[in-house]
């Protein structure tokens, strides 16, 4: 075989290795997705077990490294709504929480997961205190299972959390 050839056949190969392992390392996180309750575990949120009419929504918007969510909390007949925008390459970035506090965010890839680390300043009584979370974000291969395993470190101590979300 000409050289010609077998340098076009490795071309042709390691194009093809190129675009099958960036089609595979794409992770898109876009949906609407709902908490599954018997397959979380969430202490934190108590109320949530507690509440047979309790759920928590996220709609997730994923375009590049701009990820916005935006969370629908029902609890005891009432409804919250918080939305975050991250960057997943690393930057800072700043939202508001359900109590009007501050959550300062940095969000950043590990190959196919996404590590979101945040820290919410929290006023109780006299003083602020600051709760620093890190959430792991995986999806599962057929894209319909969302499972996000998080720490949680406050004035109560280390909190682990697993909240997993079906695709609707």
């Amino acid at each position: 075989m000409p050289s010609f050839i077998k340098a076009l056949c490795g071309v042709v190969l390691l194009v093809g290795i190129v675009c099958v392992t960036a089609a595979q390392s794409e992770v898109n996180f876009s949906g609407t997705w709902l908490l599954n309750r018997a397959k979380s575990d969430l202490p934190q949120f108590r109320n949530l077990e507690e509440d047979r009419d309790a759920s928590l929504t996220m709609i997730v918007e994923h375009q590049g490294q701009t990820l916005r969510v935006t969370r629908h909390i029902k609890i005891d007949r009432e409804e919250q709504k918080e939305t975050h925008t991250y960057k997943t390459d690393g930057t800072e970035t700043t939202n508001t929480g359900l109590r009007g506090e501050s959550v300062v965010t940095k969000a950043h890839w590990e190959g196919k997961t996404l590590v979101v680390q945040s820290t919410r300043k929290v006023s109780m009584l006299v003083k602020d205190i600051a709760v620093e979370t890190r959430g792991v974000w995986s999806l599962s291969p057929d894209g319909k299972t969302l499972t996000i395993d998080g720490v949680m470190h406050g004035p109560r101590g280390e909190q682990r959390m697993r909240g997993v979300f079906e695709k609707r």
